[in-house]
């Protein structure tokens, strides 16, 4: 079992805490001359900024995306493409090593060159276990001796980081890695400027003058220590500043619903997040959009317990749940069934473009009669007429909905049933199904990186936590990991491990994907809002004839 695969399975807050986006506009100052003069966006965000400092911050994702940049991104379709780097990386034949070379018009804000050695300090600093750095386990496994150096074994500078040039510089990895260039594009990789860092000291990131920037806006009107608004301002020293249209971004922190509503209808926010009782409200609402999340609600099961060993009991469990009834009549929010564990939208075959939820298929489905006849058979198997499970949520709301949905499936299609729901803080349910305290527990996995092996290695032995063992599944993601030259066959054989583990297995119950309902006012055009990830406004521009 190699080491990043049991790292890359504890990253499942990376991106909850992202910072939302939005935009502005009211109708009359459509008709207004600033709006054509000038592009301005109005957002909101949900919570404030604590640091620009990438090393520290754990939240604020979507802020530092658009004031820095790393060497590759997403543009607007979804594709990796080159960022500070002048070009995709020079990968050699064993995949170990990456080769790049940094552009030469990328520079700081200040007009100093951005080069090799920003992001060996970066980078340094991030692996380093004296600055504790809430992100330094995603180097981990991956970038060439950071493990080590984090538990203290080697020195920060024998991380696999060498620089070659000004402008140039090489990467080892621990082993291949198909997934390397997607984790470039998160905050944790992105570089800093060692002269200015230094010269800041104990203050770089607490405010918007002692932070410096190389992406598409800087920060103006912000502290730490106020932060309930700040501007994004455009960076007229990005090497692509002619491919960002807004000239200005205003943000304020909103953070009750009703409150956020109220600003968009009056023209002070042009794009607004939903949730509760207001998406059911405002869901035929001209401005109503709705975008899918790399986010997926299931069900897990202890199989220690001695009924959810059972597969039988498994197979009647995965089959009594109408998962479409709950979406849309109990959610109502946007989010939508799922049938397998990788959610739509996440990743597409390498060779074909068809996304991997469209080509795996449902896995999963709503079967009563199905789901009776396994219930019979494994009640018979264990020599009882009837079964009483517990069921471990959290205390909020969508949790508690989704459990008490649950139980009224399963008391209703499976004769014998009792399930009980045991309610806590999300930490508390979080830490007894990490110590296996638990029967059944609703949870949720979150996309740290756009790549199916991220949801699919949860069923290895190593990570799983229904404390299960199958060989069968264990050996096909090992052989995943081993396909880094042929990604074709790699591709297939996570279908392949999906499916073993869900439809022969079932390991645990896949039950919803989420999404972002919103509103946002027809002139604003193309906000980046991926499936997974941050938003991202480089590309975003108000259509004045709207």
């Amino acid at each position: 079992m190699n080491k990043h695969k049991k790292k890359s399975a504890i990253i499942a807050a990376l991106f909850v805490a992202v910072i939302s986006g939005c935009a502005t506009n009211t109708n009359e100052e459509k008709t207004e001359s600033p709006k054509e003069e000038k592009q301005v966006l109005q957002i909101a965000a949900e919570s404030e900024m604590d640091t620009m400092d990438t090393t520290i911050s754990t939240t604020n994702f979507t802020p530092m995306n658009n004031v820095f940049e790393g060497l590759v991104a997403y543009d607007l379709s979804g594709e990796i493409v080159p960022a500070d780097a002048k070009d995709m990386p020079e990968i050699s034949e064993d995949g170990l090593t990456y080769t790049f070379n940094i552009r030469e018009d990328a520079n700081w804000s200040n007009d100093t060159p951005v080069t090799a050695a920003d992001y060996l300090f970066a980078w340094q600093r991030m692996v380093d276990p004296a600055n504790g750095s809430g992100y330094a386990y995603l180097f981990s496994g991956i970038v060439k001796n950071a493990e080590a150096i984090l538990n203290g074994e080697k020195e920060v500078n024998e991380l696999g980081v060498e620089v070659v040039g000004d402008k140039s510089f090489k990467v080892t990895l621990e082993q291949p890695v198909p997934y390397f260039l997607d984790m470039l594009t998160i905050p944790p990789y992105f570089p800093q400027s060692e002269a200015f860092v230094t010269e800041q000291s104990e203050n770089y990131g607490l405010n918007a003058e002692t932070t410096i920037y190389n992406g598409p806006f800087v920060l103006s009107d912000w502290t730490a220590a106020k932060g309930d608004s700040w501007k994004y301002v455009k960076n007229d020293a990005y090497w692509d500043k002619d491919s960002v249209k807004l000239d200005e971004i205003n943000t304020q922190i909103v953070k009750e619903v009703g409150t956020g509503i109220n600003l968009y209808d009056s023209g002070q926010l042009d794009t607004f997040s939903l949730s509760g009782n207001f998406v059911s409200q405002y869901k035929n609402n001209d401005d109503f959009k709705t975008n899918n999340k790399a986010w997926i609600y299931y069900l897990e099961l202890n199989q220690e317990v001695p009924e959810l060993a059972n597969k039988n009991i498994r197979k009647a469990l995965m089959l009594s749940i109408n998962r479409q009834t709950f979406t849309e009549n109990v959610l109502q929010d946007g989010s939508e069934p799922i049938y397998g564990h990788v959610p739509k939208g996440l990743a597409k075959n390498p060779e074909t473009g068809i996304d991997f939820r469209e080509e795996a298929g449902d896995i999963a489905s709503f079967d009563v009669e199905e789901a009776q006849k396994a219930w019979a058979v494994g009640l018979k198997e264990l020599g009882e007429t009837k079964i009483t499970l517990e069921l471990t949520t959290s205390d909020s709301e969508d949790s508690k909905k989704l459990a008490e949905f649950i139980q009224s499936e399963y008391q209703k299609n499976l004769p014998g049933i009792t399930v009980n729901i045991r309610q806590m803080p999300d930490n508390s349910r979080l830490d007894n199904v990490k110590k296996g305290n638990y029967q059944m527990a609703t949870t949720y996995w979150l996309a740290d990186f756009a790549d199916p092996i991220n949801f699919i290695e949860r069923f290895d032995t190593a990570i799983n936590r229904g404390n299960y063992s199958f060989e069968d599944v264990d050996q096909l993601i090992e052989e995943s990991n081993q396909q880094f030259n042929d990604l074709s066959a790699r591709w297939e054989t996570m279908i392949q491990a999906e499916k073993i583990a869900l439809g022969e297995h079932y390991v645990d119950i896949p039950i919803y994907q989420t999404a972002e309902p919103y509103l946002e006012k027809p002139y604003v055009k193309d906000i980046y809002r991926p499936v997974f990830g941050s938003k991202s406004y480089k590309y975003t521009y108000i259509d004045s004839s709207q």
